[in-house]
Protein backbone atom coordinates (compact mmCIF):
# COMPACT_ATOMS: atom_id res chain seq x y z
CA UNK A 1 0.00 0.00 0.00
CA UNK A 2 1.11 3.26 -0.86
CA UNK A 3 1.89 5.95 1.75
CA UNK A 4 -0.99 7.89 0.17
CA UNK A 5 -3.44 5.07 0.58
CA UNK A 6 -2.13 4.36 4.04
CA UNK A 7 -2.75 8.31 5.73
CA UNK A 8 -6.02 7.87 3.48
CA UNK A 9 -7.31 5.06 5.05
CA UNK A 10 -5.99 5.79 8.25
CA UNK A 11 -7.48 9.37 8.45
CA UNK A 12 -10.76 7.51 7.00
CA UNK A 13 -11.59 6.05 10.00
CA UNK A 14 -10.13 8.86 12.52
CA UNK A 15 -12.31 11.33 10.92
CA UNK A 16 -15.74 8.65 10.65
CA UNK A 17 -15.37 7.84 14.01
CA UNK A 18 -14.97 11.31 15.42
CA UNK A 19 -17.99 12.66 13.25
CA UNK A 20 -20.15 9.59 14.46
CA UNK A 21 -18.85 10.29 18.35
CA UNK A 22 -20.44 14.02 17.93
CA UNK A 23 -23.39 13.46 16.13
CA UNK A 24 -24.47 10.86 18.97
CA UNK A 25 -27.12 11.28 21.76
CA UNK A 26 -25.85 11.13 25.48
CA UNK A 27 -28.36 8.12 26.17
CA UNK A 28 -26.52 6.21 23.75
CA UNK A 29 -23.12 6.67 24.43
CA UNK A 30 -20.58 5.30 27.19
CA UNK A 31 -17.77 7.60 28.41
CA UNK A 32 -14.68 4.89 28.93
CA UNK A 33 -11.70 6.52 30.92
CA UNK A 34 -9.88 3.54 31.09
CA UNK A 35 -8.61 0.85 28.48
CA UNK A 36 -11.19 -1.94 27.17
CA UNK A 37 -13.63 -2.82 29.35
CA UNK A 38 -13.07 0.62 31.91
CA UNK A 39 -9.84 -1.05 33.22
CA UNK A 40 -7.82 1.62 34.99
CA UNK A 41 -10.58 3.97 34.73
CA UNK A 42 -9.15 5.66 38.28
CA UNK A 43 -6.28 6.54 35.91
CA UNK A 44 -7.09 8.23 33.22
CA UNK A 45 -4.33 10.28 32.53
CA UNK A 46 -1.77 6.85 32.73
CA UNK A 47 -4.30 5.50 29.79
CA UNK A 48 -3.89 9.21 27.90
CA UNK A 49 -0.28 9.14 28.09
CA UNK A 50 0.05 4.72 27.36
CA UNK A 51 -2.58 5.62 24.18
CA UNK A 52 -0.47 8.59 23.13
CA UNK A 53 2.81 7.12 22.99
CA UNK A 54 1.57 3.80 21.62
CA UNK A 55 -0.23 5.84 18.67
CA UNK A 56 3.27 7.91 18.26
CA UNK A 57 5.09 4.81 18.28
CA UNK A 58 3.11 3.14 15.63
CA UNK A 59 2.73 5.89 13.52
CA UNK A 60 6.21 6.53 12.94
CA UNK A 61 6.93 2.64 12.88
CA UNK A 62 3.67 2.08 10.10
CA UNK A 63 4.76 5.95 8.12
CA UNK A 64 8.86 5.58 8.27
CA UNK A 65 8.83 2.03 8.27
CA UNK A 66 7.91 -0.62 5.77
CA UNK A 67 4.66 -1.44 7.28
CA UNK A 68 1.86 0.46 5.35
CA UNK A 69 -1.12 -2.91 5.24
CA UNK A 70 -4.36 -1.92 5.36
CA UNK A 71 -4.50 -3.48 9.13
CA UNK A 72 -1.82 -1.03 9.87
CA UNK A 73 -3.86 1.76 8.54
CA UNK A 74 -6.97 0.58 10.11
CA UNK A 75 -5.19 0.07 13.79
CA UNK A 76 -3.27 3.68 12.98
CA UNK A 77 -7.00 5.62 12.11
CA UNK A 78 -8.32 3.64 14.89
CA UNK A 79 -5.93 4.62 17.38
CA UNK A 80 -5.94 8.23 16.59
CA UNK A 81 -9.52 8.62 17.24
CA UNK A 82 -10.18 7.29 20.33
CA UNK A 83 -6.34 8.66 21.80
CA UNK A 84 -7.65 12.19 20.11
CA UNK A 85 -10.42 11.70 22.72
CA UNK A 86 -8.35 10.54 25.47
CA UNK A 87 -6.08 13.75 25.47
CA UNK A 88 -8.72 16.27 24.87
CA UNK A 89 -12.14 15.23 26.52
CA UNK A 90 -10.69 12.53 29.14
CA UNK A 91 -12.65 9.47 28.06
CA UNK A 92 -13.52 7.76 24.64
CA UNK A 93 -17.01 7.50 23.40
CA UNK A 94 -18.50 4.40 22.48
CA UNK A 95 -21.85 3.92 21.40
CA UNK A 96 -22.37 0.16 19.79
CA UNK A 97 -23.51 -2.08 22.44
CA UNK A 98 -22.81 -5.79 21.43
CA UNK A 99 -24.10 -7.54 24.40
CA UNK A 100 -22.89 -6.22 27.52
CA UNK A 101 -20.28 -4.47 26.30
CA UNK A 102 -20.09 -1.00 24.60
CA UNK A 103 -17.34 0.27 21.12
CA UNK A 104 -16.98 2.39 18.66
CA UNK A 105 -15.72 2.67 15.15
CA UNK A 106 -12.37 2.68 16.13
CA UNK A 107 -12.36 -0.44 18.21
CA UNK A 108 -13.74 -2.33 15.73
CA UNK A 109 -11.25 -0.81 13.13
CA UNK A 110 -8.18 -1.55 15.94
CA UNK A 111 -9.62 -5.40 15.97
CA UNK A 112 -10.18 -5.88 12.29
CA UNK A 113 -6.70 -4.46 11.45
CA UNK A 114 -4.40 -6.84 14.12
CA UNK A 115 -6.64 -9.35 13.02
CA UNK A 116 -5.50 -8.91 9.08
CA UNK A 117 -2.24 -8.37 10.33
CA UNK A 118 -2.37 -11.60 12.00
CA UNK A 119 -3.75 -13.56 9.54
CA UNK A 120 -0.53 -12.14 7.21
CA UNK A 121 2.00 -13.28 9.59
CA UNK A 122 0.52 -16.68 9.82
CA UNK A 123 0.46 -17.64 5.95
CA UNK A 124 4.13 -15.73 5.84
CA UNK A 125 4.78 -18.16 8.65
CA UNK A 126 3.53 -21.25 6.68
CA UNK A 127 5.17 -20.39 3.29
CA UNK A 128 8.22 -20.69 4.71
Amino acid sequence: MRTGEFLALSSAVAITDCIIKSKIKEPLITKNRGFAHNRLDDHQYVVAAVSAILTVFFAKRAVFGNDRSAGSALILGGALSNTYERIFKGYVTDYIKIGSTVYNISDFAIFAGAFMIALKSFKEEKEV
